[in-house]
């Protein structure tokens, strides 16, 4: 799907909310609709929305709509629309639903016409409107005033453009004896169709055996793209995925068939018209996802305006079902398990799942929705049917209530000491893998800047077009600059015996801690403090602690956000500012600073998943303890798990590393390996995935290539080995 449809498609679905249309409505007749135009005519306050969608819509959604949007735009604007329709067929049932509606349009007729109108129940054979008049005169009266104002009401309706024709009955008895017929007529088609698909279906069960459907002839013939068919063809033949089938009987008797198929390259609507009556069960076994080969012709569709597939032959495709080769004492266990419980990340229900499981002669499964465990007794009554051991666990939210606010921590008078606030712009997000490309810092005393720092450095390959997005910093502004190791060493100069300060002191440190083991000098030996953290315990209120949102909070002016010196220049004001807020709680010195650890709204900080599996009894009721609380105690966007409640918990739990956002995969990306074994020593197990699973790193730049990536996979196996 283009960029631009969906945001066509998202438009819609927001002006359908504002106008407060029904949900179940907006999912029965607006899904995948787009606004293709709006027209807004400034001077006269004229709105005109042109929206497509497609299928006709019957006519009570039609006047809901039009009510629905008059109303919401009362006092902004004069508000029209029009339905532009992708498929304008209609059946006959869907004219006599929108007749009264039509009746009710149709402009300068007099009201003895329009009852008239009204009174009809109008047939429909695929081009002409016909209705029942009492003699010739009401014939013409009706054909000449009746034949324009129509035509117009149906295009303002955008419904197809059809003929009125008229049935002349001679006498008022006959003429009402006419219409009773007809009702009867209709009733009577009504309980003959019922009784009919009662028989078809079953004739279906008698007739479609397990073996592969087959309409019409077996089809040898290779296949061609959905995508190369760009006009009509005599015979071709094509296959892909049923997703969407359709049938219905036709005023000639005969039943059509509609499916559409997709090969993934482009999709093709398909009819079929049954033969004979032994036809029908098998054009109703076409069913949505099935894998079919279809053989026949392409032509133009007046009514789809597209090109349809008139299929002749249709053979099923069923593929060859996948199976575990591995020896039965060597079948794995899945471990990291989302079902349709797992909000946007779970298509399959957990039944499904423990099926397979037992087909593949898997002895075990667990079950790890996203925070909850809803699927736990479906996922039970199965391993209880298919003798499947399910495992109960959870991929769980997890936050770091522990993170230090200030590290070596040291007897340091806050209100009198010197700080040095400074920021680093990397090429990427890893210490490992990235390097310095700016550092920048102030030096602070009594709450004034009294000396600054400020160098870039060539990081002697090209910036990606994101870090030179988000920083602004250009190949040509750090080609030619000082070395890394250069710059480190007067930054060290410069800071002396200082307390260290930055915002996300971890990220920052992490750099400044690789480099200076790099040059030998081993870690930063400085009392550091986290105005991150910091902020999180002083201002527990605010919706988040990024610098910005801190910085406005005091009205300290931000500017050029993202690079190193203005970072830095605000992150010192920002500093002093907190620093007289501890001062005044009574935190005097740097090593009292960690003494409130974990206080404030520490929930709210970026979570990161870890799977947490129950291995008892003890642990399962543990587990649920720990469900609860993030969903009542603990909500933030989602449920989250304070590492302090785990520890509480733990008992009978099992701790996994989970997927590419948790803490040792990150670390692994962003950290040294020393750092990320002290992380790995938290979990029991430690998780790797397939690289595809990591791919999209690559896609948004945080990962630099695959060798890369291979590389932290092969990290985290050395760290399990070691």
């Amino acid at each position: 799907m283009m960029p631009e449809e969906q945001v066509r498609k998202e438009r819609l679905l927001l002006l359908l909310q504002q106008i407060q249309l029904p949900e179940q409505v907006i999912q029965q007749h607006f899904e995948n609709g787009l606004i293709r135009k709006l027209q807004i005519d400034k001077k006269n306050r004229r709105w005109h929305f042109h929206i497509e969608l497609k299928t006709i819509v019957p006519s009570s959604v039609y006047e809901l709509f039009s009510v629905q949007l008059t109303q919401a735009f009362e006092h902004i604007a004069s508000v029209d629309f029009t339905f532009v329709y992708v498929q304008k067929e209609m059946s006959e049932d869907e004219w006599i639903e929108y007749w009264p509606f039509i009746v009710t349009k149709i402009q300068s007729i007099s009201e003895g016409i329009r009852h008239l109108l009204a009174k009809q129940v109008p047939r429909y054979d695929g081009r002409r409107l016909m209705i029942t008049v009492r003699n010739e005169t009401e014939a013409v009266a009706l054909k000449r005033k009746v034949t324009e104002p129509l035509q117009d009401v149906l295009k303002r309706l955008s419904l197809p453009i059809v003929q009125l024709e008229t049935n002349v009955q001679e006498s008022k008895q006959e003429y009402e004896q006419f219409v009773e017929n007809r009702k009867k007529e209709d009733h009577s088609k009504v309980v003959e169709a019922i009784l009919e698909k009662k028989k078809q279906e079953e004739q279906v069960e008698k007739k479609v055996s397990d073996k592969n459907l087959m309409i019409g002839y077996s089809i040898k013939d290779e296949p061609v793209l959905l995508e190369t068919i760009r006009d009509e063809e005599r015979r071709i033949t094509v296959q892909g995925y049923v997703f969407d089938a359709e049938t219905r009987e036709l005023r000639s008797g005969r039943t059509l068939l509609t499916f559409k198929i997709t090969d993934y390259s482009d999709s093709i609507l398909v009819k079929m018209f049954s033969r004979d009556k032994e036809d029908v069960p098998l054009l109703q076994a076409i069913k949505k996802g099935m894998w079919v080969k279809v053989r026949g012709g392409v032509q133009n569709d007046t009514f789809v305006r597209d090109l349809v597939m008139i299929g002749n032959d249709v053979n099923q495709i069923v593929p060859e079902e996948k199976h575990d080769t591995a020896k039965a004492e060597e079948k794995r266990v899945e471990l990291h398990l989302h079902t349709t419980m797992s909000q946007m990340d779970g298509i399959t229900s957990a039944g499904r799942y423990v099926e397979q499981a037992a087909k593949w002669g898997h002895q075990a499964i667990a079950i790890t929705d996203h925070g909850v465990v809803q699927a736990f007794p479906e996922a039970y009554s199965a391993g209880k049917k298919h003798g499947v051991k399910v495992l109960f666990g959870i991929e769980a939210n997890l936050v770091d209530d522990g993170v230090p606010i200030a590290y070596n921590e040291a007897e340091r008078t806050l209100m009198e000491d010197e700080y040095v606030v400074f920021d680093v712009e990397t090429t990427g997000l890893s210490a490992v893998y990235n390097t310095i490309i700016e550092l920048a810092a102030v030096k602070i005393k009594d709450g004034e800047i009294i000396d600054r720092f400020e160098s870039f450095a060539d990081p002697h390959e090209p910036l990606s077009n994101t870090i030179i997005d988000l920083t602004g910093i250009t190949d040509d502004m750090v080609k030619g600059q000082p070395e890394i190791e250069e710059v480190l060493e007067k930054f060290k100069v410069f800071v002396g015996d200082a307390i260290l300060v930055a915002h996300n002191a971890s990220f920052d440190m992490g750099f400044l801690n690789v480099g200076y083991r790099k040059m030998g000098l081993g870690e930063v030996p400085n009392p550091v403090i986290d105005t991150l953290e910091l902020g999180r315990f002083l201002y527990p209120e605010l919706k988040n602690h990024r610098l910005n949102t801190l910085c406005k909070k005091f009205d300290i002016e931000l500017v050029s956000h993202h690079r190193a010196i203005y970072d830095a220049e605000a992150t010192g004001y920002l500093l002093w500012k907190m620093v007289k807020d501890a001062n005044e709680r009574q935190i005097h010195s740097h090593h009292q600073l960690n003494d409130h650890m974990g206080q404030g709204n520490v929930h709210r900080q970026r979570p990161f998943h870890c799977i947490i599996l129950a291995q008892t009894q003890e642990g399962l009721k543990n587990l649920y303890k720990l469900v609860s609380m993030s969903h009542v105690d603990y909500f933030f966007r989602t449920p989250r798990i304070p590492r302090s409640q785990l520890n509480k918990l733990r008992s009978g739990l099992l701790i996994g590393s989970a997927c590419d956002k948790g803490e040792v995969f990150e670390g692994m990306m962003q950290k040294s390996p020393q750092e990320v074994e002290e992380i790995a020593a938290f979990y029991d197990y430690l998780e790797i995935q397939p690289l595809s699973n990591y791919a999209h790193l690559i896609e948004k730049e945080l990962v630099k290539n695959d060798s890369a990536l291979q590389e932290i996979v092969a990290n985290i196996v050395k760290l399990v080995r070691n």
